[in-house]
């Protein structure tokens, strides 16, 4: 036994391609491929497979994998807009993040 549990959650649905700047940069950013982040999928900040590496240096550990959930809730705070237009706009449209009642639900019984 390893002593500790671990869990690695991510989400997808926001494309880099597709959800602004913000996103294309930050999966460029966590991609060591050399890629602009384009071609990535994710929860707007962190692509699947940067959410999911740990598994990779924690064999043990669990994964879960969230469709169409965002990382922040960027329509609840100040800047949201200058910050993020794109994810701000989907979560003002009703896209879940992390910790949102429905979301939470989905994988705090991991705990």
């Amino acid at each position: 036994s390893s002593g500790f549990r671990a869990l690695a959650v991510g989400g997808t649905g926001y494309k880099g391609d597709s959800s602004g700047q913000l996103t294309q940069g930050a999966y460029s950013f966590c991609c060591p491929d050399g890629s602009n982040g384009s071609e990535y999928d994710g929860d707007g900040v962190t692509p699947i497979q940067s959410a999911l590496a740990m598994k990779e240096y924690v064999p043990h550990a669990d994964t879960m994998v969230l469709d169409d959930v965002g990382h922040f809730c960027w329509s609840d705070v100040f800047g949201g807009e200058t910050v993020a237009p794109d994810l701000t706009k989907y979560h003002r449209e009703g896209r879940p993040w992390y910790g949102d009642d429905v979301i939470v639900e989905k994988w705090a019984g991991w705990l």
